[in-house]
């Protein structure tokens, strides 16, 4: 009997032994399974990132004539021959990865009592869902990721834009918070920076309100807005790695070359001084502008100092959208003198360059003078033709342009191209691609209707419009 007991003492001793020697083998330190909200931020951020600059803004910049899809399927996207199947990405880059995410670090910065992180998040949150829901219209919102619903309803696109703005006003009462633990590193955008996430804050609170057109509450909030180019709400790139790359440079340079033009597009033409629709006078020079997008009337200029060069950051929000929905909306709510004293505004901000490449930003390569209310009346240099409009249209007209021309490459500007569709007067008349209708949303992806039974049914086509553009 002592003979076993001495054997089974070995043996569970030896068993201890080896299962500390082995203790941890499949868990790989590339690949954590959890980890601290400050270091969750950084991923969050990119993630967010890749949806707003990515084949989205693609797909979106096609349709809205900033770029001419070529070749392979971009010559399909051109054509707007898309189906549910090319949005599983982009929806599962919003769903499964930013936002899922986005909940646990919410949580977590809760946890800990880190209010500014939680109101970063929170910003980043508004982002992300503001840009899928323009897109898509109805999405899953607030019964997306619980554990007890496994078809999440599809809120109420308007619905989901009053959320956003609750959203937004908790963000920016948290970042104001003095309870907080640094996260400067981790802060790509702004370095921890809580004036310029405020801003950006009021920004999205502008651009959201602007989206449902409650104009009075989108001038309010852009008054808080960002008050500074060097406040801008940017998606910063280097050339460390093919995954720090502007991602138009890695798709036009490296993946896809030559799959995505804008050979005869509307933006293009628009501001090249020798194209057959050049927006420029006696008071505008465009060629900087022109040059910074396009350096030539066929191709993107994704070389260095270009737009879309390789270390070229992306606006995500920014001065200028936030100093034309100051424009827009006086002008709208409070006449045309209200209007043109803003406009005015954010031509001497271009005037300074602005955010053009100072590679570009030679003598006689641009101008923008302010305009006089002559320039509005009836066969003023902004107000000519056999059918001339009011001066107060006439000058929306102006201000719709100049966002479409600030929204070149952006998603946002296929979202405002829409929002003023029936406006037909003072809309950009953008050509059809092909056929005689302009998409109005993106296509519900393949991937959620084989999971979803809250899909809506019927499920809405490519050419009807969202809810709040109905």
């Amino acid at each position: 009997m002592k003979k076993y007991l001495i054997i089974f003492t070995i043996y569970a001793f030896t068993l201890s032994s080896c299962s500390k020697l082995v203790e941890g083998i499949n868990t790989s330190p590339n690949n954590p399974v959890d980890a601290d909200p400050n270091t969750m931020l950084t991923s969050i951020l990119i993630g967010n990132i890749a949806f707003q600059e990515g084949e989205m803004a693609r797909i979106a910049s096609m349709w809205n004539g900033y770029f001419r899809g070529f070749t392979q399927q971009y010559q399909s996207f051109q054509q707007y021959a898309v189906i549910a199947r090319n949005y599983d990405d982009a929806w599962q880059n919003v769903y499964s990865g930013a936002y899922k995410n986005l909940q646990i670090l919410k949580s977590k910065a809760t946890s800990v009592n880190n209010r500014r992180l939680l109101g970063v998040a929170q910003v980043v949150e508004a982002n992300l869902i503001g840009t899928a829901t323009a897109l898509w219209g109805d999405i899953p919102y607030s019964e997306a990721f619980r554990d007890n619903i496994p078809n999440p309803k599809f809120d109420p696109q308007t619905q989901i834009y009053s959320s956003l703005q609750t959203l937004l006003d908790s963000a920016i009462a948290n970042l104001s918070s003095t309870a907080f633990v640094a996260f400067a590193e981790q802060d790509i955008h702004f370095a921890g920076n809580m004036t310029r996430w405020i801003q950006t804050a009021n920004t999205l609170k502008a651009r959201y309100f602007l989206h449902v057109r409650d104009y009075a509450r989108a001038l309010t909030a852009a008054q808080s807005g960002i008050s500074t180019q060097a406040n801008n709400f940017m998606a910063p790139h280097n050339a460390s790695a093919r995954g720090a790359f502007n991602l138009y440079f890695q798709f036009l340079s490296l993946d896809r070359p030559n799959w995505m033009d804008a050979t005869g597009t509307y933006g293009v033409n628009l501001i090249n001084p020798t194209g057959n629709r050049y927006r420029g006078n006696t008071k505008t020079n465009e060629r900087a502008r022109w040059n910074f997008f396009y350096n030539s009337a066929t191709n993107l200029n994704f070389s260095a100092t270009g737009f879309f060069g390789q270390i070229s950051s992306f606006p995500l929000a920014t001065f200028a959208e936030n100093l034309l929905i100051l424009a827009e909306c006086d002008a709208r709510l409070n006449g045309f003198n209200a209007g043109l004293t803003r406009l005015n505004n954010y031509r001497a901000y271009m005037n300074t360059g602005a955010y053009i490449n100072t590679t570009f930003l030679t003598a006689g390569n641009f101008l923008y003078s302010p305009y006089v209310a002559a320039d509005f009346a009836a066969g003023g240099m902004e107000n000519g033709g056999t059918n001339p409009l009011t001066e107060i249209r006439a000058l929306l007209r102006e201000i719709i342009e100049e966002r479409y021309v600030t929204f070149i490459g952006q998603i946002e500007g296929f979202n405002d191209f829409r929002r003023v569709f029936k406006e037909t007067d003072i809309r950009v008349p953008i050509p059809f691609n092909f056929g005689a209708q302009h998409p109005q949303r993106f296509l519900y992806p393949q991937s959620e209707i084989d999971r979803n039974t809250a899909v809506p049914n019927p499920i809405p086509g490519l050419f009807e419009p969202t809810p709040v553009n109905r």
